[in-house]
């Protein structure tokens, strides 16, 4: 895609899991899956912000009229998270990594430090609002196609965990509510789809090497915002592997441009809404959403969108159509399962004989199209009025929302863009003169990568391997001085495989560096030869007791005698079968170059 003719504008905003205890309380950061100790219900509503007015996106989860359960640990949920308790001052600890990646951004720090409130109101705070600070501005960082700046670097608190969602309530987990983040919001930028990786790619790796932020899957999230001319800006959420961004910038162009020819192929109609109860027309249909609707007392009820035939089929995304945008409006908004459209109607059960009676209800012309939604009246209703909402936007071309990322780089609908209006200030925190102290310049983990390459004689793939995967590489060079680095990146990390392979072991992690860290010793004291260590692991991991000394290494003098009585013992063998029987006699006491060289000095 020729993102430059495009006209791309890309930004993105990085949220990153700070490790310490939480921002406004002392509560661990350790996200729990178990059994809860208790339960609670809420309901929440939107207010007004700063400006006066009640933020859109906020309001659109208010309508949705959900209740919300949370579900929280005695010894890990206090009555700051349950919002029965005014915060306590914010974790110092948490500020100054974040005043020390403010610093490593080139950005300037502010002032002063004053607490927001921002509403959020979908359950994933207690309280209604998420508390969020500005630290830090202006900062940039470099790629191969140029600056991107980074206006703003905050901190702020994480939201709860979801684990059940429903089309009444939603389930949340209160032990991730409150873990500190960091969130770096760049500029727009971003030109391409590559460099949008890049500075997300960059930007985590920077965070990692300070070593002051939490690891693994869900600790790091990335969200994209993306526009093009003519179209509008739409945040991408929750982007949490970097193989798929360069998918969400290119599907998000792809879908704008389709957006902005379908309102150009529409010219300039008006729509109006007719809810048309279809329930008796399709009594008797075989579709299975239909019947299961109606064995519910539920309606089937329907709408023509005149001058949308063809429209609704159109393909947007990859298994994206137009239709499916309605369709996301309608779960979202009222929590049914989806619609059926004309443009892909005979089919679900539905019969061309149910189409042409629809058709003939709805009064439709050939250029128009219809949509029908089969579920209790009051959900139907709301349903069918929010996906002709959607429909209505189309003579617009590309309305601003925010979106989830799928795994497969597609979007969904999630909710309206935010506006200036959600945000408030929070009375509960005193503003934070923020104290600036010199920080200790942090090596950049790919920095380290380059080092090690160079100091300890690493390839690349090595050298990556003993930063992200050793985590106190150097001490251990230092601590085994008598063992190439090379041979312990090996040992920790390549060796449990080989193992797996050869032997059929499965191979704990932690147990496994133990017991190999006690081999290493071994090697180091020179009481066992480098050949053994595998053979040896092997054992220890099968639960044996090692006698060491078996594996002590032969002189070259009784090397010589084995050898020659192992070819005595098989006259006539080739040299590559001698040394094989002399390997496997023994069992890593000698190094197999040296056992080579005796077996074609005997040969003659």
């Amino acid at each position: 895609m020729d993102y430059e003719k495009i006209g791309l504008k890309c930004g993105i905003e990085i949220h990153q899991q700070l490790d310490s205890h939480k921002l406004f309380c002392n509560c661990p950061s350790t996200i729990r899956d178990d059994k809860a100790d208790f339960k609670i219900k809420r309901m929440l509503r939107a207010v007004a912000g700063e400006t006066g007015s009640v933020d859109e996106a906020a309001l659109h989860e208010y309508e949705r009229q959900k209740h919300f359960i949370y579900e929280g640990y005695d010894d890990a949920t206090c009555l700051v998270e349950l919002d029965e308790s005014p915060p306590l001052p914010m974790n110092e600890e948490a500020l100054q990594t974040v005043l020390q990646v403010a610093k490593m951004l080139n950005a300037k720090v502010v002032d002063e430090i004053q607490v927001m409130r921002k509403t959020v109101v979908d359950g994933s705070n207690t309280s209604g609002f998420q508390r969020t600070a500005l630290v830090a501005m202006n900062g940039f960082i470099e790629t191969k196609q140029g600056k991107v700046r980074i206006p703003t670097i905050c901190i702020e608190e994480e939201a709860c965990k979801i684990t059940e969602r429903t089309a009444n309530y939603d389930v949340y987990n209160l032990s991730r509510l409150g873990i500190p983040l960091i969130e770096i919001g760049t500029a727009p930028d971003i030109k391409t789809a590559e460099q949008a990786k890049e500075a997300a790619s960059y930007l985590g790796m920077m965070l990692r090497s300070t070593g002051k932020v939490k690891r693994g899957l869900g600790t790091i999230r990335q969200d994209v915002n993306i526009s093009i001319p003519g179209g509008a800006r739409i945040e991408i959420k929750g982007a949490q592997d970097l193989k798929i961004i360069e998918k969400l910038v290119e599907y998000e162009c792809r879908r704008q441009k389709e957006l902005l020819k379908i309102r150009n192929e529409l010219g300039k109609k008006s729509l109006k809404l007719e809810i048309n109860d279809l329930t008796k027309l399709l009594k008797k249909s075989e579709s299975k959403v239909i019947k299961s609707a109606l064995d519910s007392k539920g309606v089937v009820l329907g709408t023509r969108l005149a001058g949308f035939n063809g429209f609704l089929g159109k393909e947007l995304m990859p298994n994206h159509r137009l239709g499916t945008e309605l369709s996301d409006y309608a779960k979202v908004k009222a929590g049914v399962k989806g619609l059926f459209h004309s443009d892909e109607l005979p089919r679900y059960g539905i019969t061309e004989e149910d189409v042409d009676a629809m058709k003939k209800e709805l009064k439709m012309n050939k250029d128009d199209a219809f949509i029908i939604i089969a579920d209790s009246k009051g959900k139907a209703e709301k349903a069918l009025k929010a996906a002709f909402q959607r429909a209505g936007m189309c003579f617009a071309g590309v309305p601003e929302e925010v979106r989830k990322a799928n795994d497969d780089g597609t979007t969904s609908f999630l909710r309206p863009i935010p506006t200036a209006s959600r945000m408030y200030p929070e009375t509960d925190v005193k503003p934070i003169v923020p104290k600036l102290k010199e920080f200790a310049k942090v090596e950049l983990i790919d920095e380290k990568i380059k080092r090690f390459e160079k100091d300890y004689d690493l390839s690349n793939d090595l050298a990556t391997l003993a930063v992200k995967r050793i985590s106190d590489f150097e001490g251990l060079v230092r601590k085994y001085r008598k063992i190439k680095p090379i041979f312990i990146v090996e040992t920790l990390i390549n060796t449990p495989k080989e193992i797996k392979k050869r032997f059929n072991v499965e191979v704990d992690g932690d147990k496994y560096d133990s017991l190999a860290l006690e081999v290493l010793d071994k090697l180091n004291n020179n009481e066992i030869p480098k050949q053994a260590v595998i053979e040896i692991i092997v054992e220890l991991l099968h639960g044996k007791e090692v006698d060491y000394s078996r594996y002590k290494g032969i002189s070259n003098e009784d090397l010589e005698k084995e050898i020659r009585k192992i070819m005595e013992e098989n006259k006539g063998a080739t040299v590559q079968a001698l040394m094989g029987i002399a390997m496997g006699r023994l069992k890593g006491r000698a190094e197999g170059k040296k056992v080579m060289d005796v077996l074609k000095r005997a040969a003659g």
